[in-house]
C-alpha cells in the first residue's frame, strides 16, 4: 500500500465515528433540508462540453470531451448509501474516467431516500437510458458506479434484460453495494479494517431505500438475483472495505452461471478508495478500464 493512500485512510480513520442507531439515524435525516450535489468541477467545464437538462425532474449531466473523444459513453451512478448526494469525490472519479478513457459520461442525479422511493430512481435510470440508446451502439455503452451507484449500474442492466432493452458492452463496479441487508457472514471480521462504513447504518439505511419492499430482492441486493446473461462485469474492491465479502460472491456467483467477470482486489484499499485519485492504486484502476475499453494512452 502506498504511502498516500495509508495518510488518506488514517484521515479517514479519525472522522469515523460511534455506530449510530436506527433512532438516532432517522433523528438525523427525517425533515432534513434535501442536500445538494456537489458542484461541476471547472476542470470539468474547461475539459468538456457540458448539457444540463431535466429528466423527470431530476438533474442529468452530459460531459463530452472536447479532444480525443473516443465514442464510448459511460452512465455513472455515484454512491452516497442511497441517502447522500453526488460528492465532490465522485467528480474526481468522472473526471478521470475521461481523462483515460476519451468517454462521454452521462450523470443523473437520482432522487435519495428517505424522500424518495426506490422505484423513482429506477424510472429516471431507465429514461436516460433509453436517451443515450438513441445516438449511441449499446456495445459503446458502459454502466459504471460507485458503492450505492455500483448497486444501481448492477441492477439496472438486470431492470433492462428484464425488460429485453439492448444491454450495455460493460458493467463497472467501483466497491458495489451488493446485498442491502449486510448479511454475509465474513462482514464482521472486515468491519474493524474498514475506516468509513458501519453495517448496523448501512442495513437501516438500505431498509429506507426498499421501502416496503424486500430489501434482499434481486433489483435491490443484486448479489440474490439471477445473473446468467450479463454483460463482462468487472469489479475494482479495496480489501479494507465492507463490500469486499459480496464483492467475491458476486465474482463466484457470475462465473457459476458462465458469465464474464473480474474481480481485482487491492490490497489495503479503503471503501472507494479510487475517489482519491492521486494515489498510485487510483492511478491504476482507470488504468485497467481504459485498458478494458481499448482506449490505453
Amino acid at each position: 500500500m502506498s504511502l498516500r493512500m495509508r495518510l488518506v485512510a488514517a484521515v479517514l480513520r479519525t472522522r469515523r465515528g460511534p455506530t449510530r442507531g436506527p433512532a438516532q439515524l432517522q433523528h438525523e435525516y427525517a425533515g432534513r433540508k434535501y442536500p445538494p450535489p456537489a458542484p461541476l468541477r471547472q476542470s470539468l467545464r474547461k475539459r468538456c462540453d457540458v448539457r444540463e437538462e431535466r429528466v423527470l425532474g431530476q438533474v442529468v449531466y452530459t460531459l463530452t470531451p472536447k479532444a480525443e473523444a473516443t465514442g464510448w459513453h459511460v452512465i455513472y451512478t455515484h454512491g452516497g448509501a442511497f441517502v447522500n448526494p453526488l460528492q465532490g469525490a465522485h467528480w474526481d472519479i468522472i473526471e478521470r474516467l475521461i481523462r483515460e478513457t476519451g468517454a462521454t459520461v452521462t450523470v443523473p442525479l437520482y432522487p435519495l431516500a428517505p424522500e424518495h422511493p426506490y422505484t423513482e430512481t429506477f424510472r429516471l435510470l431507465e429514461q436516460v437510458y433509453r436517451d443515450v440508446l438513441r445516438n449511441v451502439s449499446p456495445g459503446r455503452l458502459v454502466l459504471c458506479g460507485d458503492s450505492a451507484g455500483g448497486n444501481l449500474a448492477l441492477t439496472q442492466a438486470l431492470h433492462y434484460r428484464s425488460q429485453n432493452l439492448p444491454l450495455p458492452g460493460h458493467l463497472f463496479l467501483f466497491a458495489p453495494w451488493l446485498d442491502l441487508t449486510m448479511s454475509h457472514p465474513e462482514v464482521a471480521a472486515v468491519e474493524p479494517r474498514d475506516v468509513m462504513l458501519r453495517a448496523a447504518e448501512l442495513a437501516e439505511w438500505g431498509r429506507w431505500w426498499a421501502g416496503s419492499s424486500d430489501p434482499r430482492g434481486p433489483l435491490l441486493s443484486p448479489l440474490f438475483a439471477d445473473l446468467a446473461g450479463l454483460p463482462p462485469i468487472h469489479i475494482e474492491q479495496g480489501t479494507d472495505d465492507l463490500f469486499l465479502p459480496d464483492a467475491r460472491q458476486l465474482r463466484d456467483r457470475v462465473a457459476a452461471v458462465g458469465g464474464q467477470v473480474e474481480l481485482h482486489e487491492t490490497r489495503g484499499g479503503f471503501h472507494v478508495f479510487m475517489g482519491a485519485t492521486f494515489t498510485p492504486e487510483a492511478h491504476a484502476v482507470f488504468r485497467r478500464i481504459s485498458g478494458l475499453l481499448g482506449t490505453a494512452r
